[in-house]
């Protein structure tokens, strides 16, 4: 699935939403969710960073009330896309050259314009809930989420060297895991998610954990 048609399953899944929260009752069950966030790495190597970027991921699953408590379980399934600018260099190496990238990152040296890497993640995540059966409940959940990446791509433009693109990069670990957690009173709440594991396999690069925060929108 391409950014187009992302932004086009996101439209569908809003209308969705409001439909949802203008016809349905007090009895919440937050089955759908909308997250929306700016990712960043921490842990990171000496001289690397990132800036800001637009990210958002979308989860369908079930709730299960803990007897009639305010507490619940979660589990279902999702999609996230992802993108990040930073400043490294995810040019491929001859082979020849291999050793080179299992020292670890690169940091671009050039000027350019763009230097951005997008991915792409089926989702499995899971929550305990703590949630008021008001019109506007107060929500406190805390979970985590399993992904598998499906789709990673890179793209530089160097401000001298003209556009390059790579796709498949082998580098990165296929596989993320991390701690989400979400607290707001009625529509809007704030999210935040940190990954557990690397941005590539340990024996290439300790480190660089994905941090995001940003705001989730629920529907029953």
């Amino acid at each position: 699935m391409g950014f187009k048609g992302a932004q086009i399953l996101v439209l569908l899944l809003l209308n969705i939403h409001f439909v949802s929260v203008k016809a349905g009752d007090y009895s919440k069950s937050d089955r759908l969710l909308f997250d929306f966030y700016s990712p960043q790495w921490v842990n990171t190597p000496r001289g690397v960073n990132t800036d800001p970027t637009f990210s958002f991921s979308v989860s369908w699953g079930k709730d299960m009330p803990i007897k009639t408590s305010k507490f619940s379980w979660f589990y279902g399934l999702g999609y996230d896309f992802s993108t990040i600018r930073h400043n490294i260099n995810f040019k491929s190496l001859p082979t020849i050259d291999e050793t080179v990238r299992e020292l670890g990152v690169r940091i671009l040296n050039v000027p350019y314009s763009i230097n951005r890497l997008s991915t792409q993640y089926l989702e499995v995540p899971l929550e305990v809930r703590y949630r008021t059966q008001t019109k506007y409940p107060f929500r406190f959940y805390l979970g985590t989420k399993i992904g598998y990446m499906t789709s990673a791509s890179y793209k530089l433009d160097e401000e001298n060297g003209g556009i390059y693109k790579r796709r498949s990069l082998d580098e990165l670990d296929r596989f993320k895991y991390g701690i989400t957690f979400r607290i707001g009173y009625g529509l809007v709440n704030f999210y935040t998610y940190y990954g557990m594991n690397g941005l590539m396999p340990s024996k290439k690069q300790e480190g660089i954990n994905q941090l995001s925060f940003g705001i989730t929108l629920m529907a029953n």
